[in-house]
């Protein structure tokens, strides 16, 4: 028996998943240990190990695949905590992190636009005089004596970590190497990250913007991947850690510490690729994903069931960088986010959240604000005795107790009024970032079906569709622990970038960038393991309007044969005949700048080595009728009703029941209301479907 297992370290717990060569599943969490993030994931990996009846060794032993997504990187740039970066830049531009792209986020409110946090303190930027022009051609050139002083000048400043993005880079390497090769030989020590290596495009405030966040998170991150390689091995695992990166696919642990910035958000992309994985199979194209967790609630929409990849993301709403990332949207919205009183007397949850320690009060670990889980519990919503397989207990008093002190007595209600309202503002903020994912990108959120996970999403899942017009859900099986499982649906990916500008005649540069970064990867991926016919490589163009900022992707044919050459000027013309059908397929009718030249930017090859998953048996229908094995008291609707408990893990396949229900699930719960129906099917995914809502065709009609 062999084993494939994914991690998926949270805020709040660390869940673990494994697939068995046999087709079974496991699935198991534990408490996210934030001060030493291993202590978690081997507490979870033990858990995982006494549910398949194996010792942890043996279980390791047998692993042919160990995929991990972590919240390290993007903690570290949420809480601002990472190493100490020294910058290195071109003279006159010292201070282009604090000019940045001059509005600090979106807020029209002029006193909300506050000046970024520096990541890099001013007393560590550090300019030398050196200039290449536009085409590459070095007019200023750098001294290896300026570039040694301003190596110096930093070492002798303290940093830990040096960044290198001077200002034409992208066009010629030289000066960036020449520090390097001084970083590399003389201070070792010292995490390093350099531009022209790392994302060689132009726009200089992104490209150093993530070259610093490289060099921030660094330290962490190869501190943390070196922890878990170490443990792991220890203990028996014998092939190497795969981690995800934020735009989907893994990357080997050396690659994640060089370049680290890749990692941000990796959970979320998890969830995402699990999504589509699973969508395939149920034979959806349009799906929205919601995960809600411990500390948040995220939303995703997948056309086609393929992942929308956003360019130059916004990291923690502050910072514009290069990364490419699956296009994600959060809110401060979880199971731990904390209930609290806004200056209107409106009750809120999150963005604060309780998190790993203390948690919720009602989980008995010393919590004192009432969080949107003991919510749930004071609604009845959940098994005080069966929460987490029984694990664990909840003090349900005591979040009511809370609620009512909190929340209640400001409102005038008491501990379940106190709850109710809680409830509903979240149902309400959840509702509206699928709305802001959908209807407010031109998406009717009635052509689409949920794919709703996370261990606290099972309780809200119905209540948001219905609200925003969405008819069919689908919880995946073990749903509590989805984005560990959909790591392992995730293949090897690797993804380059490059300034390659264009608008006629020859593209002789273009093809050589195309080509030696296609080499690169594919080089990359062999080195892996993953043999020739297993490699797949996509060529990309990001083509724009002139005077544009932003720009469109576009698939160019891949023409690797050097006869070809020819072709792929008639290739890229090809593109910009057609730009403007593709401009207004992506954006809408009448938006092209129709008559503007179409100019290409940048060139970019994504190469994924195909990873053979695992794959989960599926089990017979079963001709049984789901009987109830209890039944609660709950308040929903305003009222106390007495309604039916189901448990999950034994319900037929193929079996049907109305709403309203509560199905209990060692590691969640899932809520039906009134006017659903669920359905489980032979891969254990229970699909909900609103029966008190018309079609969407019926709508319109």
């Amino acid at each position: 028996m062999t084993y494939q297992i994914g991690c998926d370290i949270g805020g709040t717990f660390t869940d673990v998943a494994a697939i068995a060569s046999d087709g079974r599943s496991y699935s198991e969490k534990a408490d996210t240990t934030p001060s030493d993030l291993a202590v978690g994931l081997l507490q979870g990996l033990e858990n995982l190990a006494d549910r398949i009846g194996r010792p942890l060794a043996d279980v390791l032993a047998a692993t042919t695949r160990f995929v991990n997504g972590t919240t390290v990187v993007t903690n570290s740039i949420a809480e601002l905590r990472g190493a100490t970066v020294g910058l290195i830049t071109t003279k006159g531009f010292g201070d282009n992190l604090l000019i940045a792209r001059s509005a600090r986020n979106a807020h029209r409110d002029h006193h909300k636009q506050l000046s970024l946090p520096q990541v890099v303190s001013r007393k560590h930027v550090v300019e030398v005089t050196e200039r290449v022009d536009r085409k590459g051609r070095a007019i200023v050139p750098l001294t290896e004596a300026e570039a040694r002083r301003a190596v110096e000048d930093l070492v002798h400043a303290g940093v830990d970590s040096i960044a290198v993005s001077l200002l034409w880079s992208f066009a010629n390497p030289t000066h960036e190497e020449m520090i390097a090769a001084i970083v590399e030989a003389e201070h070792p020590e010292l995490f390093l990250s350099v531009s022209s290596r790392l994302h060689p495009v132009i726009r200089e405030y992104e490209r150093t913007m993530t070259t610093v966040l490289n060099s921030f998170t660094g330290v962490r991150v190869a501190e943390y991947t070196g922890r878990i390689e170490q443990e792991l091995t220890a203990r028996g695992l014998r092939v190497p850690v795969a981690f995800m990166q934020g735009f989907g696919g893994t990357v080997s642990a050396d690659e994640a510490r060089t370049r680290p910035i890749t990692l941000v958000d990796s959970g979320p992309a998890g969830g995402v690729i699990g999504a589509r994985s699973l969508a395939t199979r149920l034979a959806l194209s349009d799906i929205v994903t919601a995960d809600m967790g411990g500390t948040s609630f995220d939303v995703s929409v997948l056309q086609n069931a393929t992942p929308q990849v956003t360019q130059r993301v916004m990291l923690g709403e502050r910072f514009l960088t290069a990364l490419p990332k699956i296009d994600v949207m959060p809110i401060g919205t979880g199971g731990g986010s904390i209930a609290w009183i806004d200056a209107r007397g409106v009750p809120q949850a999150g963005p604060h959240s309780a998190g790993a320690e203390p948690g919720p009060i009602c989980y008995g670990k010393g919590g004192i604000r009432p969080t949107v889980t003991d919510a749930s519990a004071a609604l009845g919503l959940l098994a005080p005795r069966a929460f987490l397989g029984g694990r664990r207990g909840l003090d349900v008093d005591a979040a009511r107790e809370a609620l009512e002190r909190e929340i209640g007595k400001p409102l005038g209600t008491d501990a379940v009024g106190a709850a109710t309202a809680v409830h509903r503002m979240v149902i309400a903020d959840m509702s509206n970032a699928v709305r802001a994912v959908t209807v407010e990108r031109g998406h009717d959120p009635r052509r689409f079906a949920m794919v709703a996970f996370g261990g606290a999403l099972g309780t809200f899942a119905a209540d948001i569709a219905r609200s925003v017009g969405i008819r069919r859900v689908v919880i995946p099986a073990d749903a509590a622990v989805f984005s560990a499982r959909g790591l392992l649906a995730s293949d090897d990916v690797r993804s380059r970038a490059r300034s390659a500008m264009w608008q006629a005649g020859s593209a002789d540069d273009v093809v050589a960038a195309l080509r030696e970064l296609d080499e690169e990867l594919v080089t990359a991926l062999r080195a892996a393991g993953h043999p020739e016919d297993r490699i797949d490589v996509e060529w990309q163009g990001d083509f724009k309007f002139a005077g544009q900022q932003w720009e469109l992707r576009v698939p160019i044919p891949r023409r690797r044969d050097p006869a070809d050459t020819g072709r792929v000027s008639a290739d890229l013309t090809d593109i910009q005949d057609r730009f403007a059908d593709l401009y207004e397929a992506e954006y809408g009718a009448g938006t092209a700048w129709v008559g503007s030249p179409v100019v290409l930017m940048s060139v970019r090859v994504v190469a994924t080595g195909r990873v053979q998953a695992a794959e989960i048996a599926p089990r017979p229908d079963d001709d049984s009728v789901p009987t109830p094995v209890g039944a609660r008291r709950v308040h929903l609707g305003g009222q106390d009703t007495d309604i039916d408990v189901y448990d999950a893990i034994t319900l037929p396949v193929g079996g049907r029941l109305a709403g309203p229900a509560v199905l209990e699930h060692p590691l969640t719960t899932i809520t039906l209301p009134a006017d659903w129906e669920l359905q489980l099917d032979g891969h254990g995914n229970y699909l909900l479907t609103d029966v008190g809502t018309a079609p969407a065709s019926e709508d319109a009609a």
